[in-house]
C-alpha cells in the first residue's frame, strides 16, 4: 500500500538548474547541509560554519529574487531519466508517513545506530525537503498504462546534463491524480530503495510533537519507480586500518571461514555469485568463497560484516567507522584501485551485485543490511523539484 498525494513544488529557474544538475547529490547522513547551502547561494563555495539559519536566509533571498518559483497548484509529476539506451520513468509525489509506521513501506538497511538529529534539525529549522526517497514496487500494468498515456504528450520540462536527459510531465488533472493514487493504494507493499536516513528523520520529526507539526510534516517527497527499471550497481568496501594489523593472522583466520585462492595474473576479482568475495590485501588479489554451513541464509553484506569486519577489525557500524570507505556505482573498481594506490595498508572487499527482486525479498523478510551495502540508481539530482514544509 502506498498513500500518495500531489504537492506544491518549489522549482529553480532553468538557467540556474543547469548548474545544479552538474553536481553530485549530497550525502544523506546529515552532513549535506553545506551542499544545500551552496546550492541556495548561487553555487558559491565556502560552507564552513554555515548554519540552518544561513541556509534559510539563502532560500528566502533566492525566492524573493525569482531564482526559485512555486507551482500554483498541487501536482503529481512524472519524471523520466534517459541515459544512453536506458530509460527510467516513475511517479514523483509525497508519501504519507503513516505507511511507514504501519509497515507498508519495507526497508532493507539498518538505521539502528543512525544519528538523524542533523536531518531533523534541518527539517525543523529550514522547512525544506531536497532529494526524494526512492521507492520501488513490483511491476504494475495499470500504473504503467497511465504513465505511457501521459508520456504521449510533450514533456513540460526537459533538461540535459552529463549525457543524461531529465524530462518532467506535470500532472494537474484531478482524474488522473485520483487514478494514480488509487492504483498505488492497491499495491500490497512498496520497498524503500534509497533514503533510509531521510525517512527515519522525517518519521522521528513528525512523532516528536504531532500537535505542533503542520499537515505537510506528515508526508515526505518520494519518487516511485517500478522494480524492473531499478538499477543496482557495485558496492564495495575499503578498510584503512586505524592501527597495526597482523596480516598473517588476519589471513589465517579468514582461511578458516573461506576458501581462498590467488587471482590469476593478480587481476581484480569481481564476484558474480552469492557467497563469493574478492579480497585485496598486501598487494595481492584473492577470490574467497564461504565454506561454512549457512543455516541463516544471510545476505553477503551481512555475512561479511559478521565474519570479517566486526571480529577482525572491530567495525560495528561501517557507515560511521573512520576505517571504512564505501565505494559504489559504475566506477567503483577504478575508485578502489586509486584508494589502494594511495594507501598501501588498505584492504579491499568486493561483493556480487544483488538484483531488485533480491533486494525486495530481503526487505520483506525483515533483514537489515549494514549501511551503504547497496548502490541503487537513479541518484536523483538535487533541485529538480523541492518541497517546502
Amino acid at each position: 500500500m502506498a498513500t500518495i498525494r500531489p504537492f506544491v513544488a518549489l522549482r529553480p529557474q532553468e538557467v540556474y538548474l543547469d548548474k545544479m544538475l552538474s553536481l553530485k547529490a549530497p550525502s544523506c547522513n546529515g552532513r549535506g547541509n553545506g551542499f544545500i547551502a551552496r546550492m541556495l547561494d548561487k553555487g558559491h563555495s565556502g560552507d564552513q560554519g554555515l548554519t540552518n539559519a544561513n541556509i534559510l536566509a539563502n532560500l528566502k533571498r533566492m525566492i524573493r529574487s525569482g531564482d526559485f518559483y512555486q507551482e500554483e497548484h498541487p501536482c503529481i509529476f512524472i519524471y523520466e531519466i534517459t541515459q544512453g539506451n536506458h530509460v527510467q520513468t516513475g511517479v514523483w509525489a509525497v508519501t504519507d508517513l503513516d505507511d511507514f509506521d504501519r509497515g507498508h513501506i519495507k526497508t532493507h538497511e539498518s538505521t539502528a545506530d543512525c544519528n538523524s538529529s542533523g536531518l531533523i534539525d534541518y527539517r525543523d529549522e529550514v522547512g525544506l525537503e531536497g532529494g526524494p526517497l526512492l521507492i520501488t514496487y513490483r511491476p504494475n500494468r495499470a500504473i504503467s498504462s497511465i504513465l505511457n498515456q501521459i508520456k504521449k504528450a510533450e514533456a513540460n520540462s526537459v533538461y540535459y546534463a552529463d549525457k543524461i536527459f531529465h524530462r518532467i510531465w506535470t500532472v494537474y488533472d484531478l482524474k488522473t491524480i485520483r487514478e494514480l493514487s488509487l492504483y498505488f493504494s492497491e499495491l500490497q507493499h512498496v520497498y524503500l530503495a534509497d533514503g533510509h536516513h531521510r525517512l527515519l528523520a522525517a518519521a522521528k520529526y513528525r512523532n516528536m510533537d504531532s500537535k505542533t507539526i503542520l499537515e505537510s510534516g506528515n508526508f515526505i517527497s518520494s519518487f516511485y519507480l517500478s522494480s524492473d527499471q531499478l538499477r543496482i550497481k557495485e558496492s564495495y568496501r575499503v578498510i584503512i586500518p586505524a592501527g597495526e594489523i597482523f596480516l598473517d593472522q588476519v589471513f589465517r583466520t579468514m582461511k578458516r571461514i573461506f576458501s581462498v585462492t590467488k587471482s590469476q595474473r593478480n587481476e581484480p576479482v569481481i564476484p558474480v555469485q552469492e557467497r563469493e568475495f574478492g579480497l585485496f590485501m598486501d598487494g595481492k588479489w584473492y577470490r574467497m568463497v564461504y565454506k561454512m554451513k549457512d543455516k541463516a541464509g544471510l545476505p553477503d553484506a551481512c555475512l561479511l560484516q559478521q565474519t570479517v569486519f566486526e571480529p577482525l577489525f572491530k567495525i560495528e557500524n561501517p557507515e560511521t567507522d573512520e576505517q571504512v570507505i564505501s565505494v559504489g556505482g559504475g566506477s567503483a573498481l577504478n575508485e578502489i584501485q586509486q584508494i589502494l594506490a594511495d594507501n598501501p595498508a588498505a584492504i579491499a572487499f568486493t561483493l556480487a551485485v544483488i538484483n531488485a527482486d533480491q533486494l525486495m525479498d530481503i526487505a520483506h523478510q525483515g533483514i537489515k543490511l549494514p549501511p551503504k551495502s547497496t548502490w541503487v540508481e537513479p541518484k536523483i539530482p538535487f533541485g529538480l523539484l523541492l518541497r517546502k514544509l
